[in-house]
């Protein structure tokens, strides 16, 4: 065999091996990333429907993160942020009407090669007190990361994902406010 073939063949197998090792690098998204922090004009008061009255928050839709594919977004994850989101904004609680909120995320998309990676997550929201739904919508967020963010692909995908959802969190509690406001 030809000296030449044979380094080719090893250069590209070494290139293959390269990239799945770059692909083993996925990681989940952080809930810490994705809650927002008391925010003025989203934060509950006294008086205020839902202040202190969210005793329950569940999560559908989510997956896990595989290491050797792309970063996802887990239910229990994405449940930490909307928790701590709704307890920074003044609505965990047990002071008012019992209220339950569910998120149920539709859908994540997320695009397969990039240089600035934009993710859109949307998630259909659902407030309910006493078995009456008070609030029920669908949110869709984009979240984008560039490479001054971060120059692996995976880490960009990852950092747009939690932008995504973190303003998804923001737009349903600045929806909900204004809903139940009327």
């Amino acid at each position: 065999m030809n000296p030449v073939r044979v380094m080719r063949r090893v250069a590209a197998a070494a290139a293959v091996l390269a990239l799945l090792g770059l692909g083993a690098c996925a990681s989940a998204s952080r809930p810490e990333a994705m809650a927002l922090a008391a925010t003025p004009g989203l934060i509950a008061a006294t008086g205020d429907v839902g202040y202190h009255s969210v005793t329950s928050v569940t999560v559908a839709g989510g997956s896990e993160t595989n290491p050797l594919w792309v970063s996802a977004v887990s239910n229990a994850d994405f449940q930490t942020a909307l928790e701590s989101s709704l307890d920074a904004a003044g609505y965990l609680g047990t002071s008012g009407p019992a209220m339950a909120v569910s998120a149920n995320l539709v859908n994540l998309q997320q695009p397969m090669v990039g240089l600035d990676l934009s993710v859109t997550s949307t998630v259909r929201y659902s407030v309910t007190r006493d078995g009456t739904v008070v609030f029920d919508d669908t949110v869709a967020a984009t979240g984008t990361a560039t490479m001054g963010d971060a120059f692996a692909a995976v880490e960009r995908l990852r950092l747009a994902n939690e932008k995504s959802i973190h303003e998804n969190i923001r737009q349903f509690i600045e929806r909900f406010r204004a809903h139940v406001a009327h």
